[in-house]
């Protein structure tokens, strides 16, 4: 059964499984590298922000039906959107970078994965 909200509430809950994988956790982490100009003094008189991107952090259950099949430094298409605190908030490349699986005797099949989100970077996907 889905929540029942009551009152005055934020977002609750993940929208979209992952194709393979039933979300339990969804984190976006936005990042750039920062430049700055100095004077004589040594105080910041200017800023350079640049190398944009987002670390994207999914965990869940792999899905009996349709086991999550992605591969290490391929393309991955994000079931749910990235939120836009980007300056650049459309377009890019998400590539798969890290991959934890583990299974137990007494519980689901479980998957964590990490990948980045590059705004600037087009590939084809397969």
């Amino acid at each position: 059964m889905p929540a029942s909200l009551l009152g005055t509430t934020g977002n609750f809950g993940i929208p979209n499984d992952q194709t393979g994988l039933l979300v339990t956790d969804l984190s976006f982490d936005f990042s750039s590298q920062e430049k700055q100009v100095l004077d004589k003094g040594g105080e910041v008189i200017g800023l350079a922000f640049y190398q944009e991107k987002v670390e994207v952090k999914i965990s869940g259950l792999v899905s009996k039906t349709s086991a999550f099949s992605g591969k290490i430094s391929a393309a991955l298409v994000l079931a749910n959107a990235i939120p836009a605190h980007l300056q650049k908030s459309t377009g890019g490349t998400t590539i798969l970078t890290q991959m934890s699986r583990s299974m137990n005797n007494e519980d689901f099949e479980k998957i964590d994965l990490t990948a980045t989100h590059y705004p600037n970077v087009t590939v084809a996907l397969p």
